[in-house]
């Protein structure tokens, strides 16, 4: 399969450069034709197979994740483009074309990407139905292993078919419709009575000496070993790898809001914030002269929160409550009924109009518009003790609106909850899930029964 990767890489280069050389011409009549540019085309063809060799795409991607060949694919024909270019500034008699370049490096790439996602959908179609495939054995019965099967299952696209476990720490002879073989002092002997494909190790972190005598007998073995780490243990947010000296380092607090995303979601929360003062600016008037009116206090009060990286800020709030009302000695949240509320606070707590001035702390940077919901310091301080994971939800800028949020969980709702549907907005971040929450805040994240 390899092999016609390789040789597919090099066709969609060339049609590229043929398709480039026609559009230039209709758009430029004095543009090269594809015979003057036969060194640059020779030059750009050689380099196709080793580069794109070394940013990892032509290696088995049965579990990797599309997304990430992509990205290697577009570094991959950016630096050959970029060499070419320069090549060909120099073989040339004339000065290359830029259009003519421009037009080479898009179509190529999208030819590329054309190419590579027709390729996987192939091996897709083909593997659901029991070819190209790949037998696996399971290294593990407890959870880990139980997952990884289920895991498997659930993407026959990878090709790769658990055939048994082993074991020795279960009575049962089968799980999950598979047998349990053992012992594991034994794997070597259980792979060559009945052999396998790929050995997965997925013990529990705890079993140290397992791993290592299992490891010790697949060495004995040809079969290709690979090791899940028992992470399912130790959840925090989207795991990462990476490498340092040939040394893998596992990130448990990887958030996807990083590099171009970290960009888009700044652009998207400036945009959406300057629309929001603008729309709502004669709305905004209209509560602020209501609140003068209604006891001739502030119009905006602001209270320290909690941000990205723990990080205090002041946010900012329409006033809601009486301008003589008593401080609280232990901090909780808002409760239904609180004397100190005005009428007019009242009305905007439920309608959740107090909270469209932190549209400025969006400006500022300091929230952004989806996120999890910024809390105060002195209650961060005792969440951070007696709920699991709270502090994850600091990986991130707080929101004026969130997953969280569009779900109902505000007020006296359950804490728990509330993080596990930050931290599920965090590992599961995209910028298409923050329009949808944007979206669903518009129909039922205003008016809400624990809003008061």
């Amino acid at each position: 399969m390899l092999v016609y990767l390789m040789i597919g890489d090099e066709v969609m280069a060339f049609l590229a450069w043929c398709v480039a050389c026609a559009l230039s011409g209709w758009i430029n009549q004095t543009s090269p034709g594809l015979a003057d540019l036969i060194p640059a085309v020779v030059f750009s063809l050689v380099l196709v197979g080793p580069l794109f060799s070394r940013f990892g795409l032509h290696e088995p991607k049965r579990i990797k994740n599309v997304a990430f060949e992509f990205a290697d694919m577009f570094r991959a024909v950016f630096v050959i483009w970029v060499v070419t270019y320069i090549f060909s500034s120099f073989t040339q008699k004339g000065p290359t074309p830029r259009t003519l370049m421009v037009v080479w490096g898009a179509v190529w790439f999208a030819f590329a990407l054309g190419f590579r996602l027709f390729a996987r959908l192939s091996l897709r179609y083909v593997r659901r139905r029991g070819w190209n495939t790949k037998t696996a054995a399971i290294i593990g019965t407890d959870r880990l292993g139980q997952k990884l099967h289920g895991v498997l299952k659930q993407n026959p696209w990878t090709g790769i078919q658990a055939k048994y476990f082993i074991d020795d720490s279960r009575q049962e002879r089968e799980l999950l419709g598979l047998a349990v073989h053992g012992p594991l002092d034994s794997v070597d002997e259980i792979l060559g009575k009945d052999p396998v494909d790929i050995a997965f190790i997925a013990m529990p972190a705890g079993s140290k000496e397992d791993i290592e005598t299992v490891l010790n007998n697949l060495a004995r073995t040809n079969v290709d070993v690979r090791v899940v780490p028992d992470l399912l243990s130790f959840h925090f947010l989207k795991h990462s790898v990476a490498e340092l000296d040939n040394l893998p380092i596992i990130y448990l607090t990887h958030t996807p809001q990083l590099g171009w995303n970290s960009l888009l979601k700044r652009l998207f929360d400036v945009v959406v914030a300057v629309t929001g003062l603008i729309v709502l600016a004669i709305p905004m008037l209209i509560i602020a002269i209501a609140i003068k009116l209604g006891d001739s206090g502030p119009v905006f009060y602001r209270q320290e929160r909690t941000g990205l990286a723990c990080e205090p800020f002041r946010i900012i709030k329409f006033r809601t409550m009486r301008t003589d009302a008593p401080k609280e000695r232990n901090p909780t949240w808002t409760i239904p009924d609180d004397p100190r509320v005005t009428r007019v606070g009242r009305v905007l707590r439920k309608t959740s109009l107090d909270e469209l001035p932190q549209l400025f702390n969006v400006l500022l940077g300091q929230m952004s518009i989806v996120g999890p919901r910024p809390e105060r310091p002195e209650l961060v301080e005792e969440f951070r003790k007696g709920v699991p994971r709270y502090m994850l939800r600091h990986q991130v800028k707080g929101g004026i609106t969130g997953w969280s949020q569009v779900h109902g969980l505000r007020g006296q709702s359950s804490l728990r909850k509330r993080v596990q549907y930050d931290l599920y907005y965090i590992t599961h971040w995209t910028f298409g899930l923050d329009v949808w929450i944007c979206v669903l805040t518009l129909f039922r994240g205003f008016v809400n029964k624990n809003a008061y």
